[in-house]
C-alpha cells in the first residue's frame, strides 16, 4: 500500500486525524488545495493571524497600483514582485522523489494580475479579496497557482504550527535554520532530507471556491435576493451566463462592467466556507485504500511463484492481477465500487488508484518485489510497474466512456513504450456502459497490430457496468 505521512515521521494515522493534520501519501498526487477563503473559519494558535497576513499582502498590492502613474514606475514594480510566489517545497500535500513543489506565479503570471488587478483598483474596487478569485477568470491561474499563493504568504503559520505539533506528538525532529533562528521539524527521508511541513485539514478543498464557477453560481440557489439580481444584471443565473465563455471573455465583461464584478464579490462573500469531509470521503479519494485491503482479506490469490519478478515473467503477473480485479469486479459485486450512492459513474483517476491499490496489496502480501514508478498517473500513461530497470510494463487504465478510448491505445502507449524502453504493455479497458462497439474498435486494432507482428499491448476488458442486486436477478 501507498506510504502515507504518518508513517514518514512515524506516528498512527489516528494521531494525525486526531489533530487535524492532512494525512497525504508519498509518491502520489493530490485533489486538494489550500483554500485561502477558509482562514477566515481556521480555528489553529498557529493560525490566528493569517487572514490578516493575507488581505494585508494585497492591500498593499492595491495600494501601490492605485498611486501607481504608469507600468515603469517604481511602485507599479513594486507590485508586480509582490505578486510573484515561488514555488514551495515541503509541503505535504504528496510528495515525490523531486520535491513537492507546486507552480508557483512567475514574472509573467505577476505582470498579468497586475495589470488586471490595476484595471479593478482603477475601477474603485480595493477589496483583497478579488485575488482569491483570480482564479475565475485570469488565464493560467488554477486552484494550483492560488494554492501556492496562499501557503507562500502564511508559511510562517505553517512553520510553527508543524513544529508544535512535532513537538506534542513525540515526532523525531531534526534541527534546521529558519529566518535565522534553529527549528525542529521532521525530516524527509525520501526527500534529500528536507524538512516537512504539515498542514491542517481544515485548509484544504478539493477545488477551491475562487476557482469553482459552480461554487458561486449554486449560492443561487439559496438565496431569492441574489438570484433577482444576478437575472437582472445578466439576464439570467450565473451558470448560464458563463457556460459558453472562455475566461478570457468573462475577464473582459467582468473589468468593464463594475456593476458584475461588484456583484461577483456579494455573491462570494456569503458563499459558505467548508473544507474537505475527510471523513465521509465523498469523492472517494481514500476508499480504495480500504477496498485494496479488503481484496486481499477476501479474496486472496498467490503470486510467490513470481518472486523473483524477471522480464520474463513480469507480464504474467500483472495479467494476473488484472484479471483478479476483473473477477472482483465481474463476480464478486464489486462492479458497485465503480458508482458513487446517486448511481453516478466515479472518475478513472478513483479506478486506477483502485488498480494500483489492489496489485500492491497483493504484491505485498504474497512477498513479490513489484513497484511502482514515483509520478506515476501524472503523465501520459497510468502506471509504470516496475522490478528494477530490466522488467518494466506499463499499464493504461480507461473507462469505456473516455472519449479517447481507441486514440489512447493507437497513440499514447506505443509511443511511451519506446520512450521508457518497456517490455510490455498492458490496456485495461472497463465497461461502465452499453458501448461494446468503442471497446471491440479497440480489440481489433489490437488484432491487426499482433497480426502484422507490430509490438502490441494486452488489452484486457472488464465488464463494470451496473447489474441488478441479487434479489432482482431473474434465475
Amino acid at each position: 500500500m501507498p506510504v502515507r505521512l504518518n508513517t514518514l515521521v512515524g506516528v498512527s494515522a489516528e494521531k494525525l486525524d486526531e489533530v487535524g493534520v492532512f494525512n497525504s501519501f508519498i509518491d502520489m498526487d493530490s485533489n486538494f488545495h489550500v483554500d485561502p477563503s477558509l482562514l477566515n473559519s481556521l480555528n489553529i494558535p498557529e493560525f490566528e493571524n493569517a487572514r490578516e497576513k493575507f488581505d494585508d499582502h494585497f492591500r498593499k498590492v492595491m495600494k501601490l497600483l492605485k498611486i501607481s502613474q504608469d507600468k515603469n514606475d517604481k511602485f507599479y514594480a513594486e507590485a508586480v514582485k509582490k505578486l510573484k510566489f515561488k514555488e514551495i517545497p515541503y509541503i505535504s500535500l504528496g510528495f515525490s522523489s523531486e520535491g513537492n513543489h507546486g507552480g508557483g506565479i512567475g514574472i509573467h503570471f505577476a505582470r498579468q494580475l497586475a495589470e488586471t488587478g490595476k484595471i479593478i483598483v482603477d475601477a474603485g474596487f480595493e477589496d483583497p479579496q478579488i485575488f482569491e478569485l483570480i482564479g475565475l477568470f485570469e488565464e493560467g491561474i488554477g486552484s494550483d497557482r492560488i494554492s501556492d499563493m496562499t501557503i507562500s504568504i502564511i508559511y510562517d503559520n505553517i512553520v510553527r504550527y508543524t513544529e508544535r505539533l512535532t513537538k506534542e506528538l513525540h515526532i523525531k525532529s531534526t534541527r534546521f535554520k529558519y529566518s535565522g533562528e534553529e527549528i525542529f521539524l521532521p525530516k524527509n527521508e525520501y526527500n534529500d532530507g528536507k524538512p516537512i511541513m504539515f498542514l491542517p485539514r481544515d485548509l484544504l478543498r478539493r477545488i477551491p471556491i475562487a476557482d469553482s464557477w459552480h461554487d458561486i453560481s449554486s449560492v443561487e440557489g439559496y438565496n431569492e435576493e441574489l438570484r433577482e439580481r444576478t437575472n437582472t444584471i445578466v439576464g439570467g443565473s450565473w451558470k448560464k451566463y458563463i457556460k459558453s465563455r472562455s475566461k478570457r471573455s468573462l475577464k473582459d465583461e467582468l473589468l468593464s462592467n463594475k456593476e458584475l464584478l461588484k456583484h461577483l464579490l456579494e455573491v462570494y462573500e456569503i458563499k459558505p466556507r467548508k473544507p474537505y469531509d475527510f471523513k465521509n470521503d465523498p469523492f472517494n479519494e481514500f476508499k480504495w485504500i480500504e477496498l485494496a485491503n479488503k481484496a486481499v482479506e477476501e479474496n486472496a490469490i498467490n503470486l510467490r511463484k513470481y518472486n523473483p519478478v524477471t522480464p520474463e515473467n513480469i507480464l504474467e503477473v500483472i495479467k494476473v492481477i488484472c484479471f483478479q480485479l476483473k473477477s472482483l469486479i465481474e463476480d464478486n459485486g464489486w462492479w458497485e465500487f465503480l458508482y458513487d450512492s446517486d448511481g453516478t459513474q466515479r472518475n478513472e483517476r478513483y479506478v486506477q488508484k483502485l488498480l494500483y491499490g489492489v496489485a500492491d496489496t497483493y504484491c505485498r502480501a504474497n512477498n513479490v518485489d513489484l513497484s511502482r514508478e514515483p509520478n506515476a498517473g501524472s503523465g501520459p500513461v497510468d502506471f509504470k510497474l516496475s522490478r528494477g530497470y530490466d522488467a518494466k510494463v506499463n499499464l493504461e487504465v480507461k473507462l469505456s466512456t473516455n472519449n479517447n478510448l481507441l486514440h489512447g491505445f493507437e497513440k499514447q502507449l506505443p509511443i511511451y513504450n519506446k520512450a521508457e524502453k518497456s517490455h510490455h504493455s498492458v490496456y485495461l479497458i472497463i465497461m461502465t456502459k452499453n458501448n461494446r462497439i468503442k471497446v471491440n474498435k479497440v480489440l481489433t486494432k489490437a488484432r491487426i497490430s499482433r497480426a502484422a507482428g507490430l509490438k502490441t499491448p494486452s488489452v484486457i476488458v472488464i465488464d463494470g457496468r451496473k447489474k441488478l442486486s441479487a434479489s432482482k436477478r431473474k434465475s
